[in-house]
């Protein structure tokens, strides 16, 4: 097979119709995507599915008109896994520490595990990274910081660069109120979420 048919297979190009919707990929994986705007991409995860623009065209293109979408794909995270979360933080207290919200695409199923911290401070933690089992998908990462208020950090942004995960962070754990801040990292590209009452997972198209 030549490497021009292995490109095409593994980054299939379609554009997009002007009298009909586009068929969802078939596959899990990145397709691209022509419109009459430009370039945009679609990432396919048995999570989640993300259409969004990645270059935009000055000239109009003889194709139909795509549309951002972010579909969440994995349901609701339950409450006595969110819970845990919260009380290993708030135990870990005045240092940050981290966890990881695994899903199982098979039976739909959650698990959460506290990460191993290898150091930790008020300001910093570094840990051991999960060990997924067959099949498990990590789909949310989450770290805590203490006493302080919840933000994505310069070091959040490296480490997330190029990932495909949600992210989250909580603080002001020592309050009655703790702030907390949700995103989901694709590829480079981020977007605000937020995590509902009832556990879902919600992004908010830009």
């Amino acid at each position: 097979m030549s490497m021009d048919a292995i490109i095409q297979n593994m980054f299939p190009l379609a554009a997009m119709p002007r009298e009909c919707a586009l068929e969802p990929a078939g596959k899990n994986g990145t397709r691209y995507l022509v419109a009459c705007d430009g370039l945009w991409r679609e990432v396919t995860l048995p999570w989640v599915r993300v259409v969004h623009k990645i270059a935009h065209s000055d000239a109009r293109l003889p194709y139909g008109a795509a549309t951002e979408e972010v579909a969440v794909l994995c349901g609701p995270i339950p409450s006595e896994l969110r819970l845990q979360f919260v009380q290993d933080a708030k135990a870990a207290m005045p240092n940050e520490m981290a966890a990881a919200m695994i899903w199982h695409p098979q039976d739909r199923s959650w698990r959460y595990e506290r990460r191993i911290n290898t150091a930790a401070t008020a300001e910093h933690v570094e840990y051991r990274e999960v060990d997924l089992r067959d099949g498990e998908l990590l789909v949310l990462d989450l770290h805590s910081h203490g006493t302080f208020s919840a933000y994505f950090s310069q070091e959040d942004d490296l480490d997330d660069l190029g990932s495909m995960k949600f992210s989250g962070v909580i603080g002001n754990l020592d309050l009655g109120n703790m702030t907390s801040v949700l995103r989901l990292n694709m590829l480079g590209e981020t977007w605000e979420a937020n995590l509902a009452l009832n556990g879902e997972l919600e992004v908010v198209c830009k």
